[in-house]
């Protein structure tokens, strides 16, 4: 121990917060492969990637949905988007697993007919060995007739998934998600198709809105459909999965814009898979809300969305809000959680926000091990997915681009949080390869095209060959994503790679340790907290940009009017950098937190202080170049709000902390 008189200002909050800023660095800095063992990697373990669409090994598939049996871990089910590789066609599939996601098997595949599609597909397990499976039909084959607006295909299964009867035909709505009520209330075992449907009339723009369909009858038959309609000046956005809460609530996860005035071009004709003037002249600079809807009485009464964080849209499409609840025994129980991406910091990244009744929330927290953007361009994370096991752990996955300079490829990740939305581990890639794309000279990359022949037109017929993001993986992977938890708290994310040449689905078991806990259970063992009697002094600092490692000492000096007993307890609640993925190298505890233990025994008189010297790796390391940055402050979500913020110049290492003085 090392004792100095000398005095120091202590600032009134419970944490202390200290930064290491500079303002030029003008060289980049190559250090650890992404995926060395970080802070949190010994607390999510990912098992092997295991392909799911085998049965159809050549054909590309996207836009997929997952859901785990609540009461069987060994049942399992990924729907998705199949393209025929033959002839170029859509078609929309169930695989299922009878063995916890060890192997994987075709189980339906509705295929129509040879001019019909299907796309959109939805699934959900039900009590008693109930399973669902919905596609929505193009209308592509004449001999098929439809009746207005009921086109859904609703499937079911009374085995779990094994055989399949139906179709059952539906009221449509576009991008259908499936959720089962599994509460044991009144509403037991509904089935809730939650998407959007589009109205129009005449001189007015095309309306989208929030539409619902409710099986009551085990999905034998469904009414509805229920609607939304959020006022006509607003746009109703994206749609996520839906889920029940504990008291019998749907909750919807939408995407919401504030009134926009486009400018409508003169009066023409237009190809039918032109643009609608209404998108291509909206203000993309106008902020959205990722929001919640919630729906009551089984179905039959929707509200208006409770916004719940201001957001400014992804380019390319980051997915739409995703949501889950708690319905674990943990201290969160119902709980509600909502994950969704944000570009308002420069990139495209996750953020994660919660709350206990619906009306308050807290502040958004970016989850995907947030830097600054080398170049307001990414690195890009985008379309998350979020639950919560039997113990109240969250799990958080998304696509992230953060290995690709160019911002493109991507791979999957996850993250966990164990107190309650509060803060997440460092986040592991769980897809062992990578999405490619072709780049080497005269290499072109792979398009699904959609055949199409419209109405007639002044005597003729147009012949459309078309594509889209949710055919192919260049800028978009679909519409939605999927991640499964099954009954045994293990967590299944799904995702597509084309490691074989085609866009196959994978997945992978991810397993956190531990149990959620409130943070005064976290820190119950380790004494009274003296963070506001203590201030952290920055001793010295030492940067090696060629190992990308930071050694660190620091002071701790007491300001308080009675000695402290040592050692003190220091836990870094919050560490990052914008130029890199931060790790402590020492002990963690059961919530993922370094921890130091500074002092050998004894008392801390006033004035007096101890040192603690440690060393910081920064992995992912790219430092940023130039004056460009020096000003940039202001665009990293971390530091809304914090002593830090206020720096000039990058962030090289930031660290939260908290101080405890032992138990006697």
């Amino acid at each position: 121990m090392i004792s100095k008189p000398g005095f120091a200002r202590t600032a009134p909050r419970l944490a202390a917060v200290f930064a290491l800023a500079c303002v030029f660095i003008l060289t980049t800095a190559a250090c650890a492969p992404p995926e060395q063992p970080r802070q949190g990697g010994s607390l999510i373990q990912v098992g092997r990637n295991v392909l799911v669409s085998g049965d159809h090994a050549a054909a590309a598939h996207s836009e997929y949905f997952a859901h785990a049996d609540p009461s069987d871990s060994t049942r399992m089910a990924v729907c998705s988007m199949i393209v025929d590789p033959t002839r170029s066609r859509l078609s929309t599939g169930i695989y299922v697993s009878h063995d916890a996601g060890a192997t994987w098997g075709i189980a339906l595949n509705d295929t129509i007919s040879r001019w019909g599609t299907t796309w959109d597909p939805a699934c959900a397990f039900g009590p008693g060995g109930m399973a669902y499976f919905a596609s929505l039909p193009a209308r592509g084959d004449p001999r098929i007739a439809y009746e207005s607006h009921v086109i859904t295909h609703f499937f079911r299964s009374t085995d779990g998934g094994r055989t399949w009867g139906g179709p059952v035909l539906g009221p449509f709505v576009d991008n259908a998600d499936l959720v089962v009520d599994w509460t044991g209330g009144p509403y037991h075992g509904h089935v809730y198709a939650v998407g959007v449907r589009v109205e129009e009339e005449e001189g007015e723009l095309p309306q989208r809105h929030v539409s619902l369909v409710v099986s009551a009858d085990s999905g034998r038959t469904y009414t509805g459909p229920v609607d939304m309609f959020i006022p006509k000046d607003w746009y109703q956005g994206q749609v996520g999965a839906p889920v029940v809460h504990p008291d019998g609530r749907v909750l919807v996860p939408v995407d919401v814009r504030p009134p926009f005035q486009p400018t409508p071009p003169a009066p023409s004709p237009t190809p039918w898979w032109d643009p609608p003037w209404w998108e291509a002249h909206r203000d993309t600079a106008t902020k959205n809300f990722a929001s919640v809807v919630t729906v009551t009485e089984g179905g039959r009464a929707i509200r208006q969305p409770h916004h719940v964080a201001k957001t400014t849209p992804c380019t390319p499409f980051g997915g739409p809000p995703e949501i889950a609840v708690d319905h674990s025994d943990s201290p969160f129980h119902g709980r509600v959680y909502l994950a969704f991406t944000d570009h308002t910091y420069g990139r495209c990244q996750i953020m994660l926000s919660w709350s206990d009744d619906g009306e308050e929330w807290a502040s958004p927290l970016p989850v995907d091990d947030p830097r600054i953007p080398l170049d307001s361009a990414g690195p890009n994370a985008f379309m998350p997915d979020i639950a919560v096991n039997r113990d109240g752990v969250v799990g958080i996955t998304w696509l992230d681009r953060r290995e690709d300079p160019l911002n493109q490829e991507f791979r999957q990740r996850f993250t966990a949080s164990l107190d309650g939305g509060e803060s997440v581990l460092p986040s592991v890639a769980v897809s062992e390869a990578a999405h490619t794309y072709a780049r080497a000279e005269g290499e072109r990359e792979g398009y699904a095209g959609l055949g199409a022949v419209p109405g007639p037109s002044d005597g003729s017929r147009w012949i459309a060959i078309i594509t889209g993001g949710a055919h192919r993986t260049y800028e978009e992977v679909g519409d939605y994503v999927g991640m499964m938890v099954a009954a045994d708290g293990r967590f299944h994310p799904v995702w597509v790679d084309n490691r074989t040449g085609v866009a196959q689905l994978y997945t992978a078991p991810v397993e956190v340790a531990g149990t959620a806990r409130t943070r005064a259970e976290w820190n119950a063992d380790l004494g009274r907290n003296v963070t506001d009697s203590v201030a952290v002094l920055v001793n010295t600092s030492t940067f090696d940009a060629a190992s990308c490692t930071f050694d660190v000492s620091v002071d701790l000096l007491n300001r308080w009017s009675e000695p402290l007993d040592l050692p003190l307890t220091v836990k870094v609640e919050q560490m990052f950098s914008q130029i890199g993925v931060p790790r402590s190298q020492g002990p963690i505890d059961g919530l993922g937190r370094p921890e130091w233990i500074v002092g050998e025994g004894g008392v801390l008189p006033r004035d007096s202080y101890v040192t603690y010297e440690t060393r910081i790796v920064l992995d992912e390391c790219a430092t940023l170049e130039g004056k460009a940055a020096v000003y940039r402050h202001d665009i990293d979500a971390r530091m809304s709000g914090t002593p830090v913020a206020g720096y000039v110049g990058q962030k090289i290492l930031a660290m939260r902390v908290s101080i405890f003085e032992r138990k006697p």
